[in-house]
């Protein structure tokens, strides 16, 4: 039981790394994505298409990739820490994925609410404020929740470039014992703890979002399956969900 103690002592330090890495990637990526899929929903077609074309790059790369690109790539350029390249590459990678959600979300408020904001002279940045914004905030949150979930445990890809995160520091106690089995158990159990915490808040905002919208909890837990199973396609491919952008 002591030892046991011990590696989850030693491990800590790693998982505040992972939930620092998956906290500071979501933070720049959800506000890319949602300013994406307004892009997605504009008027600008050149802009469109130039945004498209982004989306569509950075969800076709597996993430891993990305990372090695932002990490490798960039040093006649810019040298980034080991943080900042994963923080640059999973943000992108999390706006890429973000984008489509925003954009349907947003496609989805009611035209009826929209023509009633500018009939009061409301502009165009009190419309996305007052009307746009909370009804993505009401629709967007469960999806957006599973790809936060995604995107923590997608910090283990940060041990491929040194980083100690929660994977990488368990190996490295591992290595120093000469015994990797026990660590990387710990490491499994803290991965899962704190994903069904975040699996807990999906459910909640899932449920909200059917008492908002007046569907019963069958359906929501329909759209909840359905969207964890193209999520684990697009974890398992590291990147390519199909996806469809309407025009």
């Amino acid at each position: 039981m002591e030892e046991f103690l011990d590696i989850i002592v030693g491990l800590l330090p790693g998982l505040w790394l992972s939930v620092l890495m998956a906290g500071a990637s979501v933070a720049i990526g959800i506000p890319l994505g949602f300013v994406a899929g307004l892009t997605l929903n504009g008027q600008d077609k050149s802009l469109r298409w130039f945004v498209i074309a982004l989306v569509e790059l950075f969800r076709g790369f597996p993430a891993l990739l990305t990372l090695y690109l932002v990490y490798f790539g960039l040093t006649d350029i810019v040298t980034l820490d080991r943080f900042a390249a994963v923080v640059a590459a999973f943000g992108v990678t999390t706006a890429a994925y973000t984008a489509e959600i925003f954009r349907a979300s947003i496609a989805s408020v009611p035209s009826g609410q929209i023509e009633a904001a500018q009939a009061v002279a409301l502009t165009k940045r009190q419309i996305i404020s007052k009307v746009v914004v909370p009804h993505v905030l009401n629709i967007a949150v469960p999806p957006i929740l599973g790809i936060v979930i995604i995107t923590f445990q997608g910090t283990a890809l940060a041990y491929a470039i040194g980083a100690k995160e929660l994977l990488g520091s368990a190996y490295s106690i591992g290595m120093i014992n000469f015994r990797v089995l026990e660590p990387l158990l710990v490491a499994a159990l803290l991965y899962l703890l704190f994903t069904s915490l975040l699996a807990w808040m999906e459910i909640l905002a899932d449920r909200r979002v059917a008492r908002i919208t007046g569907a019963g909890i069958g359906s929501a837990s329909t759209r909840r399956r359905t969207r964890r199973l193209r999520q684990r396609n697009s974890h398992a491919g590291s990147a390519s969900l199909p996806v469809k952008i309407h025009q």
